[in-house]
């Protein structure tokens, strides 16, 4: 049976003691801390940052929008997938600062899946990475149609993505710290000097209707269905 909740207890209490050192919150979700910690404040905004990366996402899918809509669907689109995506983004970060384990997503699938299932859904979860490998081999099989993608392919670059990583973290998370800096300065400033750019060199200026109004489908389906096409571009940037 399960403890009944004490009386004295608010909604708004926290689950650990802020003053509590983290080494202790580890022990009391049944880990022992044995990596150094060694990223800093803006070594960890650098490393999400870099992993987002929107603009550089939004860049290089920019042709679904401007085939798929336009620029009305790529700016209304951003906003409205923005929205979502912060509603996806607040929960990831609760359960984050409730459950902050290394593991991330395959280990809060264990902790919060029914027990009956948790061990098979965390391991899933895990295995998602596999769709980096795929995506490895898929840009080999781009640039030499002749390759075919094998079975075996997969799970062999799929094991050397997870001793590469491994590795990496074990042997080099000081690298990692200035490398996650380095990555997110580089990608502030190339955004300014690629804006920059293109608004100097570009003589050919449209008009704001063409931006917030101007429906443009060049995909041979209907409107209703190029607008949802075109929502694929902010959702792959986000």
């Amino acid at each position: 049976m399960a403890p009944s909740p004490d009386p004295s207890s608010s909604p708004d209490e926290k689950v650990f003691d802020p003053h509590l050192d983290q080494d202790t919150v580890l022990e009391n979700l049944g880990y022992q801390q044995e990596l150094k910690r060694s990223f800093g404040l803006l070594g960890m905004i650098g490393f999400s940052f870099s992993i987002v990366t929107s603009w550089t996402a939004l860049g290089g899918v920019l042709i679904v929008g401007v085939e798929s809509g336009g620029p009305p669907v790529m700016i209304y689109s951003w906003i409205g997938i923005s929205v979502v995506t912060l509603a996806v983004a607040y929960s990831m970060a609760e359960i984050c600062s409730a459950y902050p384990v290394a593991g991330g997503q395959y280990s809060w699938v264990y902790l919060l899946a029914p027990p009956r299932w948790a061990r098979g859904l965390s391991w899933v979860t895990g295995w998602f990475m596999i769709t980096g490998a795929n995506f490895i081999l898929g840009q080999a099989n781009l640039s030499n149609p002749d390759y075919t993608i094998e079975r075996w392919h997969t799970v062999l670059v799929a094991y050397l993505v997870s001793v590469t990583a491994a590795a990496i973290n074990i042997y080099g998370p000081h690298l990692l710290d200035r490398i996650s800096k380095g990555a997110m300065i580089w990608n502030i400033v190339s955004f300014f000097v690629v804006i920059i750019v293109i608004l100097a060199c570009n003589d050919n200026k449209q008009p704001a209707s063409f931006v917030f109004h101007d429906f443009q489908n060049f995909t041979g389906f209907g409107t209703g269905f190029a607008a949802i096409l075109g929502l694929l571009q902010s959702a792959f940037g986000m």
